[in-house]
């Protein structure tokens, strides 16, 4: 025998469907369009993003201004360095730079393990980089960097490290000498 439903429970029922298809429109619509509206927002910004760093690009003409600036600045240092005596671009004066340091290594009693060139890096001027691997003691290093500013070639020494074995001597020395050529 069915019996018929109380208004509460009509009541009740009838919540329970509209709460279920809300749950059902919440989760497969509303959701989804939901996540598609965050993904076309993010997708604008970061047009827009990309846009404005167009605009902010510089007009050719102040590129072209600044260069010829940069230019007449290096064709100045040129100058200075022929003045100096100090030549620039030649091999010649590259290999006699690195046969002076070499030379200055071995008064100083470090023993050159190697020599790896390590490229060429333009920093208005051109610089020829070689990493050195030497053996020796710390004053002869220092004594040496002393050195260095005496030469008629400018040079540097850079990212120097200095490490020893089990043994307190001689020390192990990695640096990267840049020579400008």
């Amino acid at each position: 025998m069915a019996r018929k439903l109380t208004k509460f429970e009509k009541f009740g029922l009838i919540a329970a469907v509209l709460t279920g298809m809300l749950f059902f429109y919440l989760k497969h619509v509303y959701d989804p369009q939901q996540q598609a509206l965050i993904q076309a927002r993010e997708q604008l910004n970061q047009s827009i993003t990309q846009f404005n760093e167009l605009q902010a690009a510089e007009p050719p003409f102040l590129l072209r201004r600044r260069l010829e600036h940069q230019q007449e600045i290096l064709a100045e240092l040129e100058r200075e360095l022929a003045e100096l005596g100090v030549r620039v671009g030649d091999e010649e004066a590259l290999i006699r730079a690195q046969h002076w340091v070499f030379q200055e290594m071995e008064r100083r009693n470090l023993r050159v393990l190697n020599v790896v060139p390590q490229g060429v890096e333009k920093k208005h001027l051109e610089w020829h980089i070689f990493r050195v691997t030497a053996e020796g003691d710390f004053k002869g290093l220092v004594d040496l960097l002393r050195e260095l500013p005496n030469y008629g070639t400018p040079m540097l020494m850079e990212q120097v490290s200095i490490s020893r074995a089990d043994k307190p001597w001689p020390l192990k020395m990695i640096m990267d000498l840049w020579i400008l050529g």
